[in-house]
């Protein structure tokens, strides 16, 4: 049982009308509020562009590890049998840790604030790739560049996904697309530089310029001001304007739990986002191994050919598919599940064509579909995210998706390492990796059409541009009927608010049906009784009664509309 046992709020009924946004939708919507909707511009682009480089920065070192992999294998454990195998590990840690840590990184996003977790995540990445330069052993590379710089590099991108929906709603697929595009233009560039700078200067010169790369990670981040929306600010009043502050810090300790204080649980008793991250993770297991395998691979099968130029194709139409499909995803007939699906099979088909090809032209043609195929998987994870979930909730549903995908993406490269050592071909490999895919496919077949939800309000930094009293005394009028929401976790700077139903009438728990305007009461938690029904009716005033020696609490009157 929560602190707050039950919330009798008593409102009189009013026709439903459209949001100020020129569209219909259920929930609590403030009717008057100084702070707007997502503004789709002004500052946002800025966040954008910053977000941007973010994305460009973190995945173009992780895109263009085939390079250093070369250099690392000839630096490290030239002589080793197993030296595919244990390098590729380096690249593969760091995989892993930063989608891994993306969930610890949500987490820190809605405890401490956006910024601050960017800051240091950059902070991190610059001191993993510092130490990466003066090592002199590879299985200290998995502490340095695969862990360190792998929670770093997750400290900075989680955060770099959630700000934007805080600025963008009817541009989100597009901003997702240009976001996600930086990744392939810091991709491209890489690809040509690294070359470059390995011959010029070395392995560990280069791990230094690389760690100048993530040092401007730290500016980035604090662009990222979040701002509290018009649908977030009328869950968090319609709670604190209820009950005194005071009050509910009392009972704080009785009811928080570690679940309910820092994890978004409720994300996971959504079928369509469970469906739709077991489907992902399973389609990455092969994912990463073109990545990783293919210069050494066209090496051994293509001698005299530049593997780079591989990497560079899938750049591309990476980047040119993430802004295309960014922008068809804003368009309300398209099915965004249906379309990562498709990109999801097809990626499968053509990783297993690898082996099949005979000339260097069919290795260009098979890396361009495979960036066409990642453009609009990488595009779409936020607004998917964003429409199963709701934008309250996208922060931990990203973070706990892309922990998912540490699993996948930290066994597939190795995995394949693995197999080319004992049998000195990549083929099978290839072939191996481009099932997983395609099942992932067929799983999301079962995603099932779902609304958004409203979700928890936790985010201390967002509450810092509302004070309290602000919050506490102001007058709250709502658009549509819905149930009162229960309060499941109060600090002293954040209210967290479990849940918000649509319903036709505006009830108490115990079924009790209330409409006119009247106190705002409190019942104490732990008293179970039940209040006589009362009649429907718009003209009359109405006040819920509490049951002889039920203790009640008065609390500040509002007026509000239902």
């Amino acid at each position: 049982m929560s602190a707050v046992d039950k919330i009798l709020l008593s409102v009189p009924t009013q026709q439903a009308s459209e949001v100020a946004n020129g569209t219909k939708r259920s929930g609590t919507v403030l009717k008057e509020s100084q702070h707007p909707l997502q503004p789709d511009g002004g500052w946002g682009w800025v966040v954008c562009l910053t977000s941007m480089a973010c994305n460009g920065t973190v995945f173009g070192i992780i895109n263009t590890f085939g390079t250093l992999y070369v250099a690392m294998r000839e630096h490290y454990a030239k002589d080793d049998p197993n030296v595919s195998f244990k390098t590729s590990w380096v690249g593969s840690v760091n995989t892993g840790v930063t989608f891994l840590m993306c969930m610890i990184s949500s987490i820190l996003s809605d405890r401490i604030g956006i910024r601050l977790t960017g800051i240091i995540g950059g902070v991190l990445a610059c001191i993993g790739l510092l130490a990466s330069a003066f090592v002199e052993e590879l299985m200290l590379l998995y502490l340095t560049y695969g862990i360190i710089t792998g929670i770093g590099f997750a400290c900075s991108y989680a955060p770099s996904l959630v700000i934007l929906g805080h600025y963008f709603k009817r541009h989100m697929g597009l901003v997702n697309g240009l976001v996600t595009f930086g990744s392939s233009v810091f991709t491209i560039a890489l690809v040509f530089a690294l070359p470059v700078l390995l011959d010029a200067i070395d392995l560990k010169y280069t791990l230094l310029f690389l760690a100048g790369m993530a040092v401007l990670l730290i500016p980035y981040s604090c662009t990222w001001k979040p701002i509290f929306t018009k649908d977030n600010l009328a869950v968090s009043q319609a709670a604190m304007s209820t009950m005194s502050i005071e009050m509910l810090q009392s009972q704080c300790h009785e009811c928080c739990k570690f679940t309910r204080t820092f994890l978004n649980v409720k994300i996971w008793r959504n079928r369509g986002y469970v469906v739709w991250a077991v489907s992902c993770g399973v389609s990455l297991f092969g994912y990463f191994v073109p990545f990783v395998h293919i210069i050494k691979y066209v090496n051994d099968a293509f001698p005299g050919n530049n593997g780079s130029i591989l990497i560079m194709c899938i750049a591309i139409t990476s980047g040119v598919a993430r802004v295309a499909c960014g922008k068809l995803a804003d368009f309300k007939w398209v099915n965004r599940v249906r379309l990562q699906q498709a990109a999801f099979a097809i990626m499968g088909i053509v990783t297993l064509c690898i082996p099949f090809s005979d000339s260097f032209g069919g290795l260009i043609a098979i890396c361009l579909i495979i960036g066409v195929c990642d453009g609009i998987f990488i595009c779409l994870l936020g607004p998917i995210a964003f429409d199963l979930v709701g934008e309250r909730s996208a922060s931990q549903a990203l973070g706990f998706l892309l922990g998912i995908f540490s699993i996948p993406m930290t066994v597939g490269p190795p995995f394949a390492g693995l197999l080319y050592d004992h049998l000195g071909s990549y083929n099978i490999a290839f072939h191996i990796a481009g099932c997983p895919p395609i099942i992932g496919a067929l799983i999301m077949f079962f995603i099932p059409r779902t609304k958004p939800n409203v979700p928890a309000v936790t985010t201390i930094e967002e509450f810092a541009a509302v004070s309290c009293h602000d919050i506490y005394h102001s007058k709250l009028a709502f658009e549509h009927t819905v149930e009162a929401p229960k309060v499941s976790a109060v600090t002293p700077e954040v209210i967290v608010i479990e849940d918000i139903d649509e319903l036709e009438q505006l009830r108490a728990s115990d079924g009790t049906i209330i409409n006119a305007n009247a106190t705002l009461q409190l019942r104490l938690p732990d008293e179970e009784s039940k209040t006589q029904d009362t009649n429907n009716s718009t003209d009359s005033e109405i006040t819920a009664e509490p049951l002889e020696n039920e203790p009640m609490l008065p609390v500040q009157e509002t007026n509000a509309s239902v």
